[in-house]
């Protein structure tokens, strides 16, 4: 009975402690990218390295704490790679805008083309 009691104890302590460090989808949060459909490649040796600027923005007023976004640059080829990019930022106020770069590189010649997905989440 001792054992069942601190077991359910323990079991209200897990639960009511995980909403407070958890993160929900934040719509408000954007992510755009000018140049996602015009990457040039640079030519490193035997590879090409492609980067992109993407714009991470929050168009509400309204200010957001503990926001990750994760960007993933999906390729349009088979050949080429995929790539994913978490970043967080302790706070994102009204209006601010946030620019993140990311390179991913492949052999040389591949002439690879890349869109992309992000998902945001914040702790609101």
């Amino acid at each position: 009975m001792k054992a069942a009691l601190c077991l359910v104890i323990l079991l209200i302590i897990g639960v009511s402690g995980a909403g407070c460090v958890s993160r929900s989808p934040n719509p408000d949060i954007t992510v755009t990218s000018p140049d996602i459909d015009d990457m040039t490649p640079v030519n490193a040796g035997s590879f090409d390295i492609y980067t992109a600027e993407f714009q991470i923005k929050n168009p509400a007023n309204q200010t957001f704490s503990d926001v990750e976004v994760r960007i993933s640059l999906i390729p349009a080829m088979a050949y080429c790679h995929s790539l994913s990019k978490s970043v967080d930022y302790p706070v994102l106020n009204p209006q601010e805008k946030k620019t993140e770069r990311i390179s991913i590189a492949e052999f040389s010649g591949l002439g690879c083309q890349y869109s992309f997905l992000f998902d945001a989440a914040s702790g609101r």
